[in-house]
């Protein structure tokens, strides 16, 4: 059994810095296409229409690139872990580029509702969601479940904080615009404090727990079926 790499505080900070490089690089390339857009689009009688289409490709580059970097330079910043980078980055930008394509309808069914910001912030928390359980998975066999742990409290514990922002009664436009960053780095602040609080339970326990290969339940204690029972007779008849 594989045993796991306690993590340093240096590790720590590292993918943070990540974490947060990715989330403003994304925030930084929906900026560029909203002003580009902008003056690029006419406005008139189509102008919700065309606001929707900004949108839809805001998210998409901000996403994409907020996922792709951070997954590109958590492949460098912790490469003992995250040692297979070419593929942890393809199957990352694979997704968010799937993605995509699935959420264009709910776009289209968000413009009557005038949800579509909404739609987009949810866009990213899944898209963040995913792309981190991806490397987590990635980063090896036996400790993703560590990583499913992590991300799904990291998530939870973003949605928990927009929440609290929304009735604070901060703008949708900040909500929409800093949830790449915000996001990313909430991933990283609850996904580190786990594993650290995982660390110090198997050291102070000696029980690898979230381990795949660890057996919490007998589960290597199978009974045989009634047809091996029957064969084993049959060799000791013979």
């Amino acid at each position: 059994m594989t045993e796991k790499r306690p993590l340093t505080f240096t590790l720590f900070l590292l993918r943070l810095l990540s974490g947060l490089t990715g989330g403003i690089s994304g925030t930084l390339a929906a900026f560029v296409v909203y002003f580009i857009l902008s003056n690029v689009l006419p406005t008139g009688e189509d102008v919700t229409s065309l606001s929707v289409f900004t949108i839809i490709i805001m998210a998409f580059i901000g996403t994409l690139i907020a996922n792709t970097i951070t997954a590109v330079m958590l492949t460098f910043m912790d490469s003992e872990k995250y040692s297979r980078r070419k593929t942890t980055i393809t199957h990352v930008f694979l997704f968010n580029l799937i993605l995509f394509f699935v959420t264009i309808p709910i776009y289209m069914l968000a413009v009557p509702l005038d949800i579509a910001s909404s739609v987009a912030a949810m866009h990213f928390l899944l898209s963040a969601y995913v792309s981190f359980l991806i490397m987590e998975i990635l980063a090896g066999y036996e400790f993703s479940l560590l990583g499913v742990y992590a991300a799904s409290l990291g998530i939870f514990a973003s949605i928990g904080f927009a929440l609290v922002v929304m009735v604070t009664g901060s703008s949708e436009l900040f909500l929409t615009l800093g949830a790449m960053p915000i996001v990313w780095f909430i991933l990283m602040v609850v996904g580190g404090l786990v594993e650290l609080i995982y660390d110090n339970f198997l050291r102070s326990y000696g029980v690898d727990a979230l381990n795949v290969e660890t057996d919490l339940g007998g589960d290597t204690d199978i009974e045989p079926d009634e047809d091996d029972e029957n064969e084993d007779d049959d060799d000791v008849s013979m």
